[in-house]
């Protein structure tokens, strides 16, 4: 005979030996089970109450499955204004610790920046300054510059061409 971990099947077993005992031992008055004489519908009774309460394990582990997916549902539907509560909490009471407290909160930390993601930050600041020719305050009154006589000026109208003469 094997032996299975299942709960349906132990439930089964036991319901099989529960029949058993009722179709073969139910004429005998009593039978040594171990170190005690039982009766048939002792044996019985015991096998039922090993039944009964796998099936109330049935019962309680559904329910619970139940009750934790009801709790699931209701905080998946609720966090999003669980998190702006608690938000606007933080910001009213940011300066008080103890009135935070009193919520369960704690006041936001400041980011802390990695010396790594600082370092990248000043190398793309410096590559969008060069893209972009943009120079500080210093380097553009280094710049002087002196009007070409070449170039027109943009709101003079354009000469025309001069008309040959027949």
């Amino acid at each position: 005979m094997t032996t299975s971990n299942k709960r349906s099947d132990r439930m089964s077993a036991d319901q099989a030996m529960a029949d058993g005992v009722q179709k073969f031992l139910a004429q005998l008055a009593s039978l040594p089970v171990g170190s005690r004489i039982v009766t048939p519908a002792d044996i019985v009774k015991v096998f039922q109450d090993r039944i009964d309460a796998g099936k109330a394990l049935k019962t309680a582990e559904a329910a619970r499955t139940a009750a934790v997916k009801a709790d699931r549902d209701v905080r998946a539907q609720t966090s999003v204004f669980v998190q702006a509560c608690r938000r606007v909490v933080q910001g009213m009471f940011f300066e008080s610790p103890d009135t935070l407290a009193a919520f369960g909160l704690k006041a936001p930390k400041a980011a802390k920046k990695k010396v790594a993601v600082k370092a990248a930050a000043v190398v793309k600041s410096k590559a969008t300054r060069t893209a972009r020719n943009t120079l500080g305050k210093k380097a553009k009154l280094a710049i002087h510059g002196s009007p070409s006589t070449a170039k027109s000026s943009p709101t003079a109208p354009p000469e025309a061409p001069a008309k040959p003469t027949t």
